[in-house]
Formats: C-alpha cells, structure tokens, sequence
C-alpha cells in the first residue's frame, strides 16, 4: 500500500479554509444520520421481502423484451435469462431496475402482462419506496434523474452515504486540501472543491449517465485537489507518501517519490474501474473521479502558464512535527 502523506494532517490554524469544508461535510452528515439511518432500514425492508424484487425483475424484463432498441445487450440477456425461469436473474434484474430511468419514469402506468394481484401488491410496495427515497437524505440532497439542478450539483459535494464513506473522503481533503492550501491559499482550494465536483458531476452525466439513484459525496471534488496537485508540482521536488509493506520495522513508514505518482497510486484505479465498470449495477462514481481529476489537471496547467501562483518546491522540514506523528517511523 502507498498512498499520498504530503505535508500531512496540519494544524486548523494554518488551514482554515479545508476545515471548514470538513466542517461543513461533518455537519451535513451529522444533521441527517438520523433519518438516514431510519430511512435505509424502513428501504432494506421492502427491498429483502421476497417477492418484491421478483415480481419487479419480470416486470423490468418483460419492458426490455418490448423496447429492447432502448436497452443495453446486458439488460436484453438478463431479460431472457429472467423469462427462462432463472430466479436469482430476475431478482437482479428487479435491483437493477431500480437504477434505469424507463423504468421507472413509466412503473406504475405500463400495462405489464401476469397476476394482476401481483402486481397490485408489488405496486403498492414500489409507492411506499418512492415515498421513503422522496424523504432520505442521499435522494434530497443527491444528484438523481429527478434532481439534477444546479443547486443539487452543490448539494451533492457535501453528502454521504455512510461514515466510511465520510471518513476517507475527509481524510483526503485534509492531506489534499492542506497541502494546497499552506502553498496556493485558501480560495484556491474552495474554488477547487467547488468547481470540480460540477464538473465531476457532469462528467458522470455525460459518461455514465443520471439516474434515479443518487450520486453523492465530495470524491469528484477531492478528485479536483488530486489532479491540481499530481500536474501543478510535476518537476517542483517530490512528495511525500506513507507506506506500508508489513507491519514490521523497516517496512513501514515515509517515502520521497514524484507528483505523478498521485496519478497511479489514486486516479490509475478510477481508469480501470471505468473501463471494467458495467452501468447498470456499478456503486463508484468513476466517471466523477476522472471529471474532477481532469479539471484540477486543467487549472495547475493554466495557473503555471499564466504564472498566477507560484507553486513552491516542497519544505517538508516546515511541518515535521505533524508528519512524524508517534507510532510512525521513517523507513531506515
């Protein structure tokens, strides 16, 4: 494992501006954890009855089997993999209708063929879904099909679909965020934050496309901090990164590498995570990491060639109380 240390986790003093942005993340997450919480329990409910996803995937295969110039050849071999009797088939397939717009934009109007009892149970289990998302956190504030405004392309930077998933995103604003911050000041790196989750968010529109699922979190605008850095100190001395191997003493610890080993160890999987991605069933926004990562690439170019900051060779002498934190050694 390698990953990024940079000037490490700073003082709030000297980064007020990433704080904030911490901040304001924690905050957002903190305020809504209750009905998240609430709200995902009441979901998994209906989402584990049994029929539910059932009944949904021969509904979503006998909509492909109809129009399937609209659908993916995955969906159409699903379909036909549902209508052979394969049940686990169709209750992916009532999962993954879940994320398909035709669907459902036209669930409780389209005249599906079968037990009309079925149905009318099923479709009276969808409603209360609906009903449940129209009041969760990640649907209010996230990017869906149904809100994809501006105002829910700000919202969305600042959402979160659990702690995990809070906790990374916020340790590498700080590593990110600080490093930019002690060098460019703090208005770079909230313009950073801000301009790059839009743009990772309509990079993933363009790429992956919108849909009833929510998008949410700050790693398209974090993906913005990584490309400013990985480009805007090529040649400018290099880096920190933290290690490790094993835990065992001399295989752990700091290394001293280039900028653009930040593009392999963080942007290189996002790449391969696209390319191997299947649409219809992925839960990583990669499209959003590389909108981001290209956007913060863009502006460390256009801000060395302009000459509008200069970004400073690395002192990492300057911060080494806070890069040498106690139980973690340098490599001898």
């Amino acid at each position: 494992m390698i990953l990024p240390f940079l000037n490490g986790l700073l003082n709030p003093r000297l980064i007020p501006m990433t704080f904030f942005l911490v901040i304001i993340n924690i905050i957002c997450f903190a305020s809504t954890f209750s009905d998240y919480m609430h709200l995902e329990k009441e979901i998994d409910q209906i989402l584990k009855e049994p029929t539910f996803l059932a009944t949904q995937g021969a509904a979503f295969a006998e909509m492909i089997d109809n129009k399937p110039n609209i659908f993916t050849a995955t969906l159409q071999k699903l379909a036909q993999q549902s209508k052979g009797g394969m049940r686990e088939v169709r209750r992916t397939l009532g999962a993954m209708a879940l994320r398909n717009v035709e669907f459902m934009s036209q669930a409780m109007v389209y005249d599906f063929k079968g037990d009309d009892v079925a149905l009318f149970v099923w479709r009276e289990q969808l409603r209360k879904l609906q009903s449940l998302q129209s009041e969760h956190p990640s649907y209010q504030w996230g990017i869906t099909s149904f809100h994809n405004d501006f105002l829910h392309m700000l919202t969305y930077q600042f959402t979160h679909s659990g702690f995990m998933h809070l906790f990374w995103n916020m340790f590498f604003l700080l590593v990110f965020g600080g490093f930019i911050e002690v060098s460019l000041g703090p208005w770079v790196v909230c313009g950073v934050y801000l301009l790059s989750g839009l743009i990772g968010a309509w990079s993933f529109s363009m790429l992956s496309g919108i849909s009833p699922s929510p998008l949410v979190g700050a790693s398209g605008s974090i993906s913005g901090m990584i490309g400013l850095v990985a480009f805007g100190w090529l040649g400018r001395g290099r880096l920190r990164y933290i290690y490790g191997l094993l835990p065992v003493r001399g295989y752990y610890g700091y290394a001293f590498f280039p900028s653009w080993l930040v593009l392999i160890a963080l942007v290189l999987p996002d790449v391969s995570g696209y390319i191997a991605s299947v649409p219809e069933i992925g839960s990583v926004a990669y499209a959003a990491h590389l909108g981001g990562v290209a956007f913060g690439g863009g502006a460390a170019m256009l801000l060395r060639f302009f000459g509008k900051h200069q970004f400073l060779l690395v002192d990492h002498n300057r911060f080494d109380k806070v890069l040498h934190p106690v139980g973690v050694k340098r490599a001898s």
